[in-house]
């Protein structure tokens, strides 16, 4: 039996603020009250994905109170988004298939959030442009989540040594015959990877050319060290600053603020962490060519 620690998080090293003081310990209080029931993780996500999608239509709307309540549906969705993962490792029944589902429903969340906001403008008189910000906040959106998951992940793995959800292009395989469904979410998944080595490309063939290894002690200590900064970073384009940002905009009747937000300063945010992160692993990268050689 795993201690209650390692069912409430992934990690603590890699968790923010919000989620180590509110989100976890409320989502181990659901996982906790689910465990006896027969209510799957997978059912927890779907919950989660249909509260979140309420949440993101009512941001359709100008009305103040139909956003603040949009936003308390979007915080009670992300508590069911921590209670998915915990309820699943308190059972020792996590799977890959698991945490793709729990990506696809988070993206179809924002997705549907982003749809709405453009409706939004488009109905206060906006013309193309309304399109075009609301694509480029959607796009960017995507690779800065990509990016969070990508770093924390690449944090457990090669600083800590722990198994970690750290996948790899090339590790999805096509599984033909597998339902439409599974085959067609394990596509877009496989996207998903191909958009975390293009952003991560020397991170990516570090971890690809260590394979199952892991980085000697001294090397991991290092990478614990200059990593530190950067993990850090990541709460400023993670989820949780997200619910501030809607609360700070469109909350208060500034929909366009929102990805004006997420286009500018969150995107310099995302490109001194890519700078960065890259930097490091290139560093890492000459004390291990002689080792990696001799494997």
């Amino acid at each position: 039996m795993k201690p209650p620690t390692a069912w409430a998080s992934k990690g603590l090293e890699i968790e923010e603020w919000a989620d180590r003081r509110f989100f976890r310990p409320l989502g181990f209080r659901v996982a906790a009250a689910l465990a006896p029931t027969r209510l799957s993780a997978d059912h927890v996500t779907a919950a989660s994905l249909l509260l979140g999608l309420v949440a993101g239509h009512l941001f359709a709307y100008q009305a103040w109170w139909w956003n603040a309540a949009g936003l308390a549906l979007f915080v009670g969705s992300d508590l069911l988004d921590s209670a998915d993962g915990q309820l699943a490792r308190m059972r020792e029944s996590a799977t890959r298939w698991g945490r793709l589902l729990d990506g696809l429903a988070d993206n179809a969340r924002f997705l549907n959030l982003y749809l709405h906001l453009l409706v939004r403008l488009w109905r206060a008189g906006w013309g193309w442009e309304a399109t075009a910000l609301v694509a480029a906040a959607a796009i960017s959106h995507s690779f800065q989540s990509a990016a969070v998951d990508f770093v924390r992940n690449a944090y457990l793995s090669l600083g800590l040594g722990r198994a970690s959800e750290l996948d790899l292009p090339g590790e999805i395989s096509p599984a033909p015959a597998a339902p439409w469904g599974r085959r067609a979410a394990r596509w877009l998944y496989a996207g998903y990877l191909q958009r975390q080595a293009l952003l991560f490309p020397q991170t990516v063939a570090l971890a690809s050319s260590l394979g199952e290894r892991g980085l000697p002690p001294s090397l991991a200590a290092a990478w614990r060290q200059e990593q530190a900064g950067v993990l850090a970073a990541t709460a400023w384009i993670g989820q949780n600053i997200r619910w501030a940002l809607l609360a700070g905009t469109a909350c208060l009747g500034w929909p366009a603020g929102f990805c004006w937000a997420t286009v500018g300063p969150l995107n310099a945010v995302l490109a001194a962490i890519l700078l960065a992160h890259e930097r490091h692993a290139l560093h890492l990268s000459h004390p291990l060519r002689p080792v990696i050689s001799d494997a």
